[in-house]
């Protein structure tokens, strides 16, 4: 096992998505943006925990399809659920809470109640989000058994203080009746005497009722949690049903297995550009997994939303696939030309150097995702090409998955796994290169349409399309520099 637990940086999480499905997630409560904040990837021993994970959120989305006016209900309980971690932390140090705190308290049980009736209708059986029933701390805040949203010490907390104000009361009768000042002062000064009194007992009520919750304390925390697990739940199933979510299985052996799967950011860019995502289907195992294809081709976006989802999945999400099962793994990594090392001083390359040396102390000490975009492109090609190779090679030996997307010829070796980003492999370039002609303001738009961003399985030996070639005499670039490139292309051959 990996000592130092790695699932990516910040920077590397917003770059494949992560944090746009965060941001995604309907979480309300403060106690359920608590859960969310906690969230983190289950490791290997707790396989059973995450895969109830999956089923607690297959009984919710069963729940919510099936009530869906019912969840209406409970989400506007859940908006007025307050945060009440400080009283609770106060009561539990033996502080006395102010007539707010223990108001702000009552709330939260008048609406934990009205919650766990709502709850108990929805007949799914998760511990975690069954409340506990707090009759007994709304009876000590509540002893007019009214059930009303106010809160102020009774005169049933004290047969004194009851005495007290209803001495108050008399006087502040004999003040309003009497017509001369120096009476009404006289009357004003032992009012005042009453209050000092009403303030002393009103005190000592306050300090027994905190004495008096201290026992109950446990049922409100157990009950703060509780919320929170429903709320972070609740948000993780709406969150699969936005997006089509599906629950995944979890494998022994290293094998990630991923049918038509999407990366909900950039689905929801291009929905937003009036055009689609093109879902990912690729079965990978240990070792590495070479995808090639020209820059434009996807290949960025497919190790994004691989990433992406095999992150989710460890965390207890539903995955956003038709099909998808995967290992719980010690690590993942994700190494693209955005590397934080850079604004530190250091070339692209340098920075991704740094990043290796930390990938390859981590694969030898657990088994991890490796995501590499177009490693060494920071450097000469012919360098480039050389290290893509030797870094493939080597991580191929161990018992981690390598996801390496690159541009580069003869990476791939017998015994490693080969993708291809089917790209404009299928276009009738003569028709492309006159559509675009006839619209050359529009032309990367229209190269896009006909891209095929797909994966192919390819022969370990398949020879990278030259799909670069291509793009230049599509977009017209000079005929006599195309021709100086294809004879480059046959010397090299």
């Amino acid at each position: 096992m990996v000592i130092n637990i790695k699932f990516l940086t910040e920077k590397e999480r917003e770059q494949i998505g992560f944090n746009y499905i965060m941001a995604k997630l309907q979480v309300i409560t403060p106690y359920g943006k608590e859960e969310m904040k906690n969230v983190k990837p289950f490791k290997r021993e707790e396989k059973e925990k995450v895969i109830k994970e999956y089923d607690y959120i297959e009984l919710m989305r069963g729940s919510l399809e099936k009530d869906k006016e019912l969840f209406y209900k409970i989400l506007k309980i859940l908006f007025k659920i307050k945060d009440i971690r400080n009283s609770v932390k106060k009561c539990k140090t033996g502080e006395i809470l102010d007539e707010v705190e223990l108001y702000e308290i009552k709330i939260f049980c008048l609406l934990s109640e009205e919650l766990r009736t709502f709850i108990e209708r929805l007949k799914i059986d998760i511990e975690d989000i069954k409340l506990k029933s707090v009759k007994p701390i709304l009876d000590l805040l509540d002893p007019q058994k009214k059930r009303i949203a106010t809160f102020h010490i009774y005169d049933e907390y004290s047969q004194r203080l009851k005495e007290i104000r209803e001495k108050k009361r008399e006087i502040e009768r004999q003040i309003f009746l009497e017509t001369e000042k120096e009476k009404i002062e006289k009357l004003k000064e032992k009012r005042l005497e009453i209050v000092v009194l009403e303030q002393q007992e009103e005190l000592e009520v306050k300090k027994r009722i905190s004495k008096e919750l201290f026992s109950y304390i446990s049922i409100l925390e157990a009950n703060i949690k509780a919320i929170g697990r429903f709320d972070f739940l609740m948000a993780k199933t709406k969150l699969s049903m936005e997006y089509g979510g599906i629950k995944p299985k979890i494998n022994e052996d290293l094998e990630i297995n991923f049918a038509n799967v999407i990366n909900p950011q950039v689905s929801d860019i291009l929905k937003a550009q009036g055009k689609k995502f093109t879902p990912i289907s690729l079965k990978i195992k240990n070792g590495t997994t070479v995808i090639t294809g020209a820059n434009m081709g996807g290949k960025t976006v497919a190790l994004k939303t691989i990433t992406l989802n095999l992150l989710l999945g460890i965390m207890g999400f539903f995955v956003f696939a038709e099909e998808a099962s995967f290992p719980i793994v010690d690590f993942i990594h994700f190494v693209s030309e955005d590397l934080q090392s850079v604004s530190r001083g250091l070339s692209s390359f340098g920075a991704e150097v740094i990043k290796l040396k930390e990938i390859i102390e981590d694969v030898k000490k657990g088994s991890g995702f490796i995501a590499l975009d177009e490693i060494a492109r920071g450097t000469n090609p012919e360098e480039g090409l050389y290290i893509v190779k030797a870094i493939s090679k080597y991580l191929n030996s161990f018992p981690s998955i390598t996801v390496l997307a690159t541009h580069y010829d003869g990476v791939v070796e017998e015994n490693m796994i080969h993708y291809q980003v089917v790209g404009l492999k299928n276009v009738d370039f003569e028709m492309l290169k006159q559509k675009i002609s006839m619209n050359r303001s529009n032309s990367i738009e229209i190269l896009q349409e006909y891209m095929d961003y797909n994966l192919e399985r390819a022969d370990s030996f398949y020879e990278v399309p030259k799909d670069a070639l291509n793009i230049c005499r599509i977009l017209g670039l000079e005929e006599e520099v195309i021709k100086l490139a294809e004879k480059y292309y046959e010397k090299e051959e």
